[in-house]
């Protein structure tokens, strides 16, 4: 009789799982919403890459979206998550406080406002991640870096007013294509290794990377975008990563590929290299992360420059 039992409850399970994942896979029995928001408050340098806003939504309900045919393919048995996305990031020169003009040799004022179109998929088998996005938006005023970066410091008593943003890249339209590939090399109870490549084509960036990411603490298998099908109640770890990236345009520097623009950069450095060191507590459906990124410089005598992210996520 026990054993009659044990055979219903393992078929009901079946059903259950059949009921949360359609046959191609798609997590359609949650919905994510991220909300990032990336400065270098930490060291108070407010130069270079200097604040980013970034909502973005996973839902089955995307899945529809045309724009996906265009992405990254995924296969049978893979799980999958169709997005959608909001970034809003800023740049400013390391000396704008103390010069009414932009000096030559530092970094343009710049900002841009993206929307993305996203799809992630992760086969638990062979444990690769596939990630693409596309992505439509503006360079220039009309992102609104001036308004967002002095409407906070307008709030913020220790904090002064920017000046020179009247020298900014002027407006022009922007499409970027990128695309990542994860792979998991290693994996016990306590670490995890992968080595990661990706790639942008289009404006503002065009690049390519190659990296590894390592995770250290207590985890699930299942990754980024895809941690809330865990059944582990608490996941707590600290990630770290490296990359070497070529770079072949950077509008943020470089400007706009057809319009003139007061002040740009003509010289930009090639190859560069990033460090991440992040702490991520997942309890349920909610994660809770900061990350702390380390650049080396961008153009010719340029300093190196860190900044951090907040991250908040859940699942509904």
């Amino acid at each position: 009789m026990i054993f009659h039992l044990s055979k219903k409850t393992i078929y009901l399970l079946f059903i259950l799982v059949g009921n949360i994942f359609s046959q191609s896979q798609k997590v359609d029995s949650i919905s994510i919403f991220e909300f990032k928001w990336s400065n270098d408050f930490q060291y108070k340098t407010d130069r270079y890459f200097t604040n980013g806003f970034a909502f973005e939504i996973f839902t089955a309900n995307f899945s529809n979206n045309p724009i996906n045919s265009i992405l990254l393919p995924t296969k049978k048995g893979d799980f999958e998550l169709f997005g959608i996305s909001l970034t809003q990031d800023i740049f400013t020169p390391k000396d704008k406080f103390t010069v009414q003009n932009q000096l030559n040799g530092d970094r343009p004022f710049a900002a841009y406002l993206l929307v993305g179109f996203t799809k992630s998929s992760f086969n638990p088998n062979d444990g690769i991640v596939y990630n693409s996005q596309l992505q439509f938006g503006i360079l220039g005023p009309l992102a609104f870096g001036e308004e967002t970066q002095n409407g906070i410091h307008r709030n913020v008593s220790t904090s002064a007013q920017v000046i020179g943003w009247e020298n900014q890249i002027r407006n022009s339209l922007m499409i970027n294509y990128s695309a990542s590939i994860e792979k998991n090399f290693y994996n016990n109870n306590w670490l995890e290794l992968s080595g990661i490549t990706s790639a942008k084509i289009g404006v503002p960036f065009t690049k390519a990377n190659v990296g590894f990411k390592s995770r250290i603490g207590v985890f699930d298998s299942f990754t980024k975008n895809f941690d809330f099908l865990s059944t582990q109640k608490w996941q707590l770890f600290v990630s770290l990563s490296s990359n070497v990236g070529i770079i072949g345009y950077n509008a943020t520097l470089q400007g706009g590929l057809f319009f003139e623009n007061i002040y740009t950069l003509s010289e930009i450095n090639r190859f560069v290299g990033n460090a991440s060191l992040g702490f991520t507590a997942i309890y349920k459906s909610l994660k809770l992360e900061y990350t702390q990124h380390f650049n080396t410089a961008e153009f010719p005598k340029a300093d190196n420059h860190s900044w951090g992210y907040f991250l908040i996520k859940f699942a509904f």
